[in-house]
Formats: C-alpha cells, structure tokens, sequence
C-alpha cells in the first residue's frame, strides 16, 4: 500500500509537472511570456477574457513609456504601434480594459507608475466615454476606503497593496495548474492560424480579428442594428445625470480629478480623449434623453482640467474631442442583408476602427498628415460654442437620415422601462 501511495504521488506529481510546464510554455494568457512565438503561440485567443489580469503583470513587464488608458473602444481602436509615437515616448503600451470606468483607470495607473523597475512614463492618453460616468442621483457620496484590485501594486490610497502575493498565487495557480488552462493551451495551439481568431497582443492592444469574420457573414447593416438595440436597451436604464446624490459631483468625478493631479505630480505630459462615436450612438443619446447630461458632461471635463491647472499653478490638460456629426461619424451604415460593403472607420456604433484610431493619433501628435476638420481642443473659452455648433449639426443630420433616425427613436419608445413611460 506504501508503495502504491508513493507511485501515485509520484505520478501525480508529474502529471501536474507535465501540465504545468505545458500551460508555463504555450501560456493561453499571456501572462508569463516566456515564449512568444508566431506560428506557435503568439495569438492569445483566451487573453481578452482575462484581460484584467494579463495588463497588470504585462505592463510591468513592458515598462512602457506612455500608456494609452479607457474602455474597450480605446482597447481596439488606439494602436501602441502607430508609426507616429515619437521614439522618445516609446515603447507604448494599451492599458484599457473593456467595461471599466475612472476608478479602475485610476487603480491601474497608480500599479503602472508604481512599479519599482518601470521607466518614467511621460505621456497618458486616457480616452474618457460619457457612459462610465452616469451616476444616479440617490446614490450618496462615497465615503470610507475604496476596494483594493487585489494584483495590482497599489491601494486607492497609493499605500503598497498586501493582497497581491496571494493573488499572484491564485493567478499562478489559475494559469499553471487547471484544466480550463490546459484546454486554452490546446485552443491556442489551434488557432495560430485562425485569421479570426480573438487576440491580445503583447502590447495590450486587441485587433478585435473576430469582428471581421461576424461582418462578412452577417453584414455591417445587421451588426449596426443588433448594436444599436443593446445601446438603446442600456441606455434607457442608465441614470441621466453626471452627479450623485452631492449634486456636484461624483466617484467617476473624483477619479477623474485624482487622475489630473497624479500626472501633473508626475510629470506625465496627459491629454484627455472624447471618443468618436458614430451618428447612430449620439442620436440614441438624445433618443433616450441623456443630451442635457452629454452637454454637463463635457462642461464637467473641462471645469476639472481647468480647476487642477489653476489649483496646480499651470497649463490645463488638453481635452480633445472627437465626438460630433464629422465626415468619419455619418459614415453611412450599409443596408441590412448586403454582404458585401464594408465600413471604413467603424465596426458599429461604439467601436471604431484602428484606421480611425491612428488619425485620432495623429492629431493628438499634431502630425503633419493629421486632419484639421477633426477633434477640437476644448476649453472653457469654447465649450459652450461647441456644444451649441453640436446640437445645430445633430438637428441636420436627422433631417438628411429621418429615416434612421426615426427607426432609432422607435426603439427608444419600445424599449423604455414602463416605470419612466408613467
């Protein structure tokens, strides 16, 4: 019996060795990188789900010099290889996580700049989306200590966070020694040579390659109508103001100006990016009565960069913003059922492509070949003239697509909770 027992440990010893080494190897997470090779295990189909974990330890790892921070819309449209980061802001690494606000923005900045053997970072790029900070109003002002991300480097009060051996453990464990870990590490082997096959690149970015296949087979018209009843269905639920139950201000808020004056103390050169979304996603807006917070939102942004630059005795953080009826924002939407047109800039409503993302990119750089007509400098000198600018060139896209937009304000109508149609 003692020898049965000793072959049996041994054997299952080296059964976990055998798919320890094998998950260590192929590394379905990108979260060890020991070897990172095209053909073989470069394209992490699984990384996207675990996207959170995979950025906390990879950007240690890259020791970037300037991050790109946001949502899944700056995940798949701001490209760390855009030929136009100067070298000097190099290497470049995409730090946005999909389905995250300001708050979590804030912890992964603070882990980033905390890492002991990070290089300076001197430029953020942090896309802001007026979504992740709608606050309802009965929510009372957050008091206490906020939740510690268990691996990141860092509390929310900036203190080291002793959590994270143990979650360096667990996510160890996760990667190394289970059998969903060894199923992504055959999945991964497999897929090298999907051309559709989800990914997460080394440097953080996500080239969204499934989306490709999903508009060849059904089309941008349908993926654009699925896409605007999942916005309309959101955003008729989501509270319609800016502020908590303070009525000045809120935990996105407050994230925001902690944000500011983090790079200001740093000396991290940063720009906040409005995204561009397409035509259909604002009409929703404005469909679902979040205009009058869309305005307070912008006004909200730039009242912050310029209290933090007059608190901090300097310049104002440069708000850019890309959003409004431009050329790119009304790229027309192909008719539902052709499978053959394409779209240029957009994926649908929320999600624009790299393409778009790189001219965003170069006007951010102020490069030579940067288009003139798109993204504005916000300030307080201008913001109300925009906003007015804005609700002038929204009031003239519906008369040129009443058509879609009448079939966007229908779904507005159907899909608004009864308790708000009382």
């Amino acid at each position: 019996m003692k020898r049965y027992l000793v072959v049996w440990l041994g054997a299952t010893a080296a059964l976990l060795a055998l798919v320890a080494t094998a998950n260590a190897v192929v590394d379905p997470y990108g979260v060890f990188r020991l070897v990172d090779a095209p053909g073989f295990n470069a394209v992490k189909p699984k990384a996207e789900l675990h996207g959170g974990m995979v950025k906390a330890y990879q950007v240690l790892r890259v020791r970037p010099r300037t991050l790109i921070l946001g949502n899944s819309r700056a995940e798949v449209g701001l490209s760390p290889d855009h030929a136009a980061w100067p070298s000097a802001d190099r290497p470049v690494f995409n730090l946005a996580l999909p389905g995250t606000g300001p708050t979590t923005t804030l912890a992964y900045l603070q882990h980033a700049i905390a890492s002991a053997g990070n290089a300076k970072i001197v430029r953020v790029v942090w896309g802001v989306d007026f979504p992740d900070f709608l606050t309802d109003t009965t929510i009372l002002p957050a008091s206490g200590p906020q939740r510690v991300e268990a691996r990141l480097l860092v509390g929310p009060d900036g203190a080291p966070n002793r959590e994270r051996p143990w979650q360096q453990l667990r996510d160890a464990g996760e990667s190394l020694f289970t059998l969903s870990a060894l199923f992504d590490s055959a999945q991964t082997l497999a897929s090298q040579r999907d051309p559709y096959a989800p990914d997460l690149a080394s440097n953080g970015f996500n080239p969204l390659r499934e989306y490709v296949k999903v508009a060849k087979e059904e089309g941008y018209g349908n993926l654009f109508r699925q896409t605007d009843l999942d916005n309309t269905r959101a955003y008729a639920r989501r509270p319609r103001s800016i502020v908590d139950a303070s009525g000045t201000t809120s935990a996105d808020l407050i994230a925001l100006r902690r944000i500011l004056a983090i790079c200001r103390r740093n000396g991290i050169a940063l720009t906040l990016v409005i995204y561009p979304i397409h035509a259909h996603l604002l009409e929703i807006i404005r469909a679902t009565d979040h205009w009058p917070a869309f305005e307070d939102w912008k006004r909200a942004l730039v009242r912050a960069v310029a209290d933090e630059a007059r608190d901090a005795g300097g310049t104002s953080v440069p708000v850019v913003d890309f959003s409004g009826f431009h050329r790119y924002a009304t790229e027309p939407v192909p008719a539902r059922g052709d499978l053959r047109s394409t779209m240029r800039w957009y994926w649908e409503p929320g999600h624009f492509k790299r393409e778009l993302g790189d001219l965003m990119i170069d006007r951010i750089l102020a490069t030579p070949d940067a288009p003139q007509d798109f993204g504005v400098a916000l300030d307080a000198s201008n913001v109300e003239r925009q906003l007015a600018d804005l609700r002038v060139a929204e009031a003239a896209y519906r008369d040129r697509h009443a058509g879609e937009v009448a079939e966007l304000e229908r779904m507005a109508v159907e899909l608004r909770p009864r308790s708000r149609m009382r």
